[in-house]
């Protein structure tokens, strides 16, 4: 469980610093973030031999949809970090709508994924699958916040020294 948590930290960690670099690094940071959370899937998802190939192809077709509502999510959090120093209602409502939508979108596609494992597998591995997925989101959420939170704080200060 250890090794597990460190993999998933390496994930989470790769987010440090997301709103400072490129489209590229972006998209390279997704990948290494994808191939670890697969990882962090693989010792946390029962899968027997008999059932692999079908739930590693559903799983990458999950990982492949939810990339979209990942890299909205990051923007979302970027622009949350940009908008603190003129928030206003109409800015935070906004906001906080469009959060709600992506939170609705992640949540419909891993009941998708779920129905769908669990069809081609069993409502165990289906149900793996799903606390695996829930708890690497909530931990990926807990840093990019965190983060967001520094960035923030930083682009406050940075303005009042201005």
């Amino acid at each position: 469980m250890k090794r597990i948590l460190l993999v998933l930290v390496g994930a989470v960690g790769t987010f440090e610093l997301y709103a400072q670099i490129s489209d590229s690094e972006a998209e390279a940071r997704q990948d290494l973030i994808a191939i670890q959370t697969k990882d962090a899937i693989s010792r946390l998802v029962s899968v027997t031999c008999r059932d692999s190939v079908v739930f590693w192809k559903l799983y990458d077709e999950y990982q492949e949809k939810s990339t979209a509502v990942e890299k909205s999510r990051i923007q979302l959090y970027e622009q949350t970090a940009l908008s603190y120093g003129n928030m206003n209602p109409h800015i935070a409502d906004s906001l906080a709508h469009r959060f709600i939508n992506n939170s609705m979108v992640q949540e419909r596609t891993l009941e998708e994924y779920y129905e769908k494992i669990k069809s081609a597998t069993n409502a165990v591995t289906a149900f793996e699958f799903y606390q695996a997925e829930v708890f690497i989101l909530a931990r990926i959420r807990v840093n990019i916040k965190q983060v967001t939170a520094i960035y923030t704080r930083f682009k406050t200060a940075t303005r009042r020294e201005e």
